[in-house]
């Protein structure tokens, strides 16, 4: 027995020098032991020894994840006697299928008595040796330093095999997440009348799945079983559905899942639960369908009382003839409109401009000096910057023919007006002319005079590439650029014409 001792560590040694250096593990520490991987045989071997320890009492491994890794939790419980004195580490060593792994545990404090403080014997664990599926494993484990040659060497060792699959220990082992071990399909059927809708949750690692239905809950070759075959793309938690046809008047019932996972093929876990969502008989589908007939029904009446009224008010009040384009507008999202002036534009001007662009042409004006207080939290730059990715059209104005000084109601309104005016439209127009080399960028721009006798030397030279219009020879063309859908301004009704002789008075005051 001695010698049959001395051949199994002899054998341990052996095969701990076989490991290679990249299968080295980190170093673990765990109270009172640190632990890291062998490499070759203990240097204690070589060594005389004139006192060495006994063997350990118990020696228990089992099966644990750890950082979402199947390992061995090992634990041993040293003797209870006056030889602890001289335990300076423990080797633990796992062996499966010709290969061997070794771990030396050493203890960190000497042993200054045989118990512990609660007078129990003193017990250890190391966790680690990665566990595959269905697998034989041998587990030694002796105290160092070991037996003098021809002495009696202690050591211990347990047998154990590790579980399969379905064990849930063993369900974060690799080759068992390749055989499905972690996917839940989450199936849910729903029986129709003429065809079984069947949902579930597809795996990343499996491409093709079965479905088996059968008259009853057993099938067999009487029942005429039906299976149904579904590809998918290699995308997780996807979410199929499958609708299978029924034939005939018979029932077909759901039976299992099959998936097709590479490392089991055809062989893999079959999947029987699911949850009924729904049920359906001819008559409640039949009523189901004639209620939804008669909500359309119901719904179609409603929308065109709701119009008829709608058309009568107008009429009524006259309100047709007071909206330009009545439908259209109604259809239409309100342009959002910059308007960018140089300091010697009147500024009152200005405002009587923005009052026909909100009244008739159903736009939002943005204008600076009515959002002073925005352009002070975030600057001018970033407020241009702003404005200009939210505006439909900007619109650069041109200096009226008179001059301001000469028009106390101009001189009266540029008192009010922010100094820095000028100071906007200078930026205004370098930030936004780089957009004029693009010919699909150019439309959104535009450049309105006030009166025919402005010329185009008023504004810089690079202006010169936008549409130019002038007020009011160019009223009709204007608006139709700003809203394309709208009918010519002067059309049809003489409120349109008063509002044109309102603004053309109001310019030229």
């Amino acid at each position: 027995m001695n010698a049959a001792t001395w051949v199994l560590l002899l054998l341990v040694a052996v095969l701990s020098g076989c490991s290679s250096e990249e299968e080295t593990r980190p170093v673990r520490r765990t109270s009172n032991i640190k632990c890291e991987q062998e490499i070759g045989p203990p240097v204690d071997w070589r060594m005389q020894q004139s006192y060495t320890p006994s063997d350990l009492d118990k020696l228990h491994a089992e099966v644990v994840e750890k950082d979402g890794i199947c390992q061995f939790n090992i634990t041993w419980i040293i003797k209870e006697n006056a030889s602890i004195q001289y335990l300076h580490a423990t080797t633990i060593c796992v062996a499966a299928s010709g290969l061997l792994v070794c771990v030396r545990c050493d203890y960190t404090e000497k042993f200054q008595s045989q118990t512990t403080i609660h007078h129990q014997r003193w017990q250890f664990h190391y966790v680690g040796f990665p566990v595959e599926e269905n697998t034989k494993y041998i587990v030694y484990a002796y105290n160092l330093p070991p037996a003098n040659p021809g002495e009696d060497a202690a050591s211990v060792h347990v047998q154990l095999s590790s579980p399969g699959c379905e064990e849930n220990a063993m369900k974060c082992v690799k080759t068992c997440e390749e055989k499905g071990s972690l996917w839940n399909p989450n199936i849910t059927v729903c029986n129709m009348n003429s065809e079984v809708e069947v949902n579930f949750t597809a795996s990343r690692l499996s491409t093709k799945y079965r479905i088996l239905l059968c008259e009853s809950d057993e099938c067999s070759h009487l029942n005429d079983p039906t299976y149904h075959v579904v590809f998918t793309a290699k995308e997780n938690d996807t979410r199929i559905s499958v609708r299978i046809p029924v034939i005939g008047e018979s029932r077909k019932n759901f039976i299992e899942l099959i998936p097709y996972f590479p490392k089991c093929g055809n062989d893999c876990r079959r999947h029987h639960s699911y949850q009924e969502q729904c049920t359906e008989n001819p008559g409640n589908e039949a009523t189901a369908n004639s209620v939804s007939i008669l909500a359309g029904i119901l719904a179609v009446l409603f929308v065109v009382c709701v119009m008829a009224a709608v058309l009568y008010l107008c009429k009524k009040h006259d309100a047709v003839r007071m909206w330009p384009g009545f439908y259209p507008a109604m259809q239409q999202t309100p342009a959002k409109i910059l308007v960018i002036y140089p300091q010697e534009v009147c500024f009152q001007h200005v405002l009587a401009f923005a009052d026909f662009l909100q009244e008739h042409c159903h736009s939002d004006v943005i204008i600076d000096m009515w959002q002073k207080r925005r352009i002070a939290e975030i600057g001018p730059v970033q407020w241009l910057a702003t404005q200009k990715e939210i505006a439909d059209k900007v619109i650069f104005l041109s200096p009226s023919f008179a001059s301001p000084e000469r028009d106390s109601a101009c001189k009266m309104a540029r008192e009010t007006v922010n100094s820095n005016s000028e100071c906007m439209f200078t930026l205004a127009f370098n930030l936004f002319c780089g957009d004029w080399k693009n010919q699909s960028s150019l439309h959104k721009y535009m450049v309105v005079y006030f009166n025919e006798k402005s010329s185009v030397k008023d504004l810089p030279s690079a202006l010169n590439i936008c549409p130019k219009y002038f007020l009011m020879k160019d009223i009709e063309s204007f608006c139709r650029e700003l809203s394309p859908s709208q009918r010519p301004m002067c059309e049809g009704t003489k409120s349109k014409c008063s509002w044109l002789s309102k603004m053309k008075s109001r310019l030229h005051m």
